[in-house]
């Protein structure tokens, strides 16, 4: 699991673990929502505003020995 460069927060390998999945899908709707609310104020797209989070706020957080996805869809550890 990690955070991925749309944005969102997505799976490294498939988890069978229904409340992990869960977390993670309250996760990413509050996160749709909050993008949807940015791109709105900023006159840009839902993705865009997901997109420009990643960069700026959650790819810095990244800690070493962590994985994530990166813009072109491959999971890279930092």
């Amino acid at each position: 699991m990690g955070e991925q460069a749309d944005g969102y927060v997505g799976f490294r390998v498939p988890s069978s673990d229904a409340d992990l999945r869960s977390a993670v899908d309250a996760t990413n709707a509050g996160r749709r929502a909050a993008y949807a609310r940015s791109a709105a104020d900023a006159g840009t797209s839902a993705d865009v505003a997901g997109s420009r989070m990643f960069e700026s706020q959650l790819l810095p957080r990244i800690s070493s020995g962590q994985w994530y996805r990166n813009a072109q869809g491959q999971w890279v550890q930092r």
